[in-house]
C-alpha cells in the first residue's frame, strides 16, 4: 500500500487533507479514486488508515479510521554533514540518512568545503521520498548551518562522536560508537565534506567534548562515511 504525507496541519479530526504534490501523485499518477485505502503519516509519528472520501482537482480527502503513534527510532539520531560538492552525492546522503533513521540533518559549511549553497527544498523533497519509501513516520528537519562549530553549539546538549580518518581502528576508536549508543538517548553524528575535518577543526570539536571515532581501516568517500556510520545504530 501506497503511503502519503500530510503534516500535523492538514489532518483534522477524522480527516487528512493531501495537497501539492501527494494529491497530484495519488489522483493522476496512481490513479486513486475514492473509497480506496491509503496510509498517511505525519511526519511526527501519526500514522493513519483509511479511505479517500473525495477528491478535487488541488486535494485529495482521506477518512481517518485507523491511528497509530510510531515511536520515535532510539537512539535520536541527529547527523551532522559537512557540504558535499556534487549534488548527487550530497542527495544520495540525504537520502539514506533519512532511511536509516536521522531525525535532523544538519548541514555545515567547513573548511574543505568547495560547495557553498544548497537548495534545501530540494533537498527536503528527496527526504521525504526517502521517509515514504523506507516505510517510516518520522521526517527530519533539515538545517544548514556556517561552520562544524556551529552545529555543536546548537546540540551543546547531546553527546558528540565525530568520524575522522586519524582515529586508527586498531586503538579502539572503531568501538566507541556503539558503547556511546547504549548508554545515551540522543547522538550528534559529524561527518566531514570530501577531504574530511581540518586538524583546527577536530581539535576544537573535542574541546568542546566531541569524541573522535574510526570508521575503519579504509578512507570513505563522504556519503559512504554517512552510511557506515549511521549503520552503526541500526
Amino acid at each position: 500500500m501506497n503511503i502519503f504525507y500530510a503534516p500535523p496541519s492538514q489532518i483534522h479530526h477524522n480527516f487528512a487533507e493531501l495537497t501539492g504534490q501527494e494529491a497530484t501523485h495519488a489522483s493522476k499518477v496512481l490513479r486513486v479514486r475514492e473509497g480506496d485505502r491509503l496510509v498517511v503519516v505525519d511526519g511526527q509519528g501519526g500514522r493513519y488508515e483509511g479511505p479517500v472520501e473525495r477528491i478535487s482537482e488541488t486535494s485529495l480527502q482521506v477518512r481517518l479510521e485507523e491511528r497509530q503513534q510510531v515511536s520515535a527510532p532510539a537512539p535520536e539520531l541527529i547527523l551532522g554533514m559537512g557540504i558535499i560538492k556534487k549534488r548527487d552525492r550530497l542527495e544520495f546522503a540525504v537520502e539514506k540518512a533519512v532511511e536509516l533513521g536521522a531525525r535532523h540533518i544538519a548541514l555545515f559549511r567547513s573548511e574543505h568545503t568547495i560547495k557553498k549553497n544548497v537548495r534545501t527544498d530540494r533537498l527536503e523533497s528527496i527526504a521525504l521520498s526517502a521517509m515514504k519509501q523506507s516505510l517510516r513516520s518520522w521526517l527530519p528537519e533539515i538545517s544548514v548551518f556556517l561552520s562544524v562549530e556551529e552545529v555543536i553549539e546548537r546540540f551543546s546538549d547531546v553527546p558528540c562522536l565525530m568520524a575522522h580518518e586519524k582515529v586508527s581502528s586498531d586503538t579502539g576508536g572503531g568501538n566507541e560508537a556503539a558503547s556511546v549508543a547504549d548508554k545515551e538517548d540522543r547522538l550528534l553524528l559529524l561527518v566531514g565534506p570530501e577531504g574530511g575535518f581540518s586538524p583546527t577543526e577536530a581539535e576544537r570539536a573535542q574541546e568542546e567534548g566531541a569524541r573522535l571515532v574510526s570508521l575503519g581501516a579504509y578512507r570513505l568517500r563522504a556519503e559512504t562515511a554517512v552510511v557506515a556510520f549511521m549503520s552503526r545504530f541500526l
